[in-house]
């Protein structure tokens, strides 16, 4: 019997997407390849207080949720061992090397980037263990930003628009906007050109995947003739336009 898996950060952004559209908790899972209880019980652990789902807010819930000591704040004789090799002038890497290869039997083997972590803990400021380092720096430089998982891709340009929604002679073309508040949640806002109706709905965050989620929903409760096409900005939190396209058919 295979062991349970928690959900992944994509799979919570397609728990939000398909609820939104409408689907039954049973449909989600049989979606997600997932067990109905599986969908259920992420639901009814990170729903907000008002009812809704951000997948945001459930990745956020369930770390503090795993949230625990490090390995070497655990293990008092790893730690000691780890302390006296850096005191010794070993590196991270040597530390790893040394354990890894079962040269101490009742000692547990880590990775490199563990030490690193244990002696950079706020926990461990007291104990000053970056002196040990060859590159003595008290303050830990950030590794390289990861690039942003929401890139836009099948964009097109907006020179490529029919003439008909240029001269807004036809009604279902909408534009889509995102405004950025200093003190409350996000606003996205559809504008309809030719009728010039305005629709906004607050984010709990300002992700592809809530983003996707809201225009779902609005776009839901629109007559299929009112909703032929959408046109956005380069704005990442649109990164996932492609899905109006799957569930309703709309050219963005």
């Amino acid at each position: 019997m295979s062991s349970y898996e928690h959900l992944s950060s994509a799979e919570r952004e397609r728990i939000a997407i398909l609820r939104a559209s409408g689907h039954s908790r049973s449909a989600i899972a049989k979606e997600l390849g997932r067990s109905p209880s599986t969908i259920d019980r992420e639901l009814r652990r990170n729903a907000l207080p008002s009812g809704g789902y951000s997948p945001r807010q459930a990745d956020g819930a369930y770390l503090e949720r795993r949230q625990r000591d490090a390995m070497l704040e655990r293990d008092e004789r790893l730690r000691q061992f780890v302390t006296d090799r850096l005191a010794e002038g070993w590196s991270s890497e040597q530390i790893a090397g040394w354990l890894k290869g079962g040269n101490e039997a009742k000692l547990r083997s880590l990775a490199t980037e563990t030490t690193y972590a244990f002696i950079y803990r706020t926990s461990q400021k007291a104990a000053e263990l970056w002196r040990y380092l060859l590159r003595r720096r008290k303050i830990r430089r950030p590794m390289k930003a990861r690039p942003s998982r929401d890139t836009i891709k099948g964009r097109r340009s907006i020179h490529d628009r029919p003439a008909g929604i240029e001269d807004r002679g036809e009604a279902g073309h909408w534009e889509a906007d995102l405004v950025i508040c200093k003190r409350a949640r996000p606003v996205l806002v559809l504008h309809e050109r030719k009728t010039r109706v305005t629709l906004a709905t607050r984010l709990t965050g300002k992700t592809a995947a809530e983003a996707i989620a809201a225009m779902t929903a609005v776009f839901q409760r629109i007559t299929p003739g009112l909703r032929s096409s959408v046109t956005f900005n380069n704005d990442t939190a649109f990164a996932r336009h492609g899905l109006l396209t799957d569930i309703f058919g709309i050219s963005t």
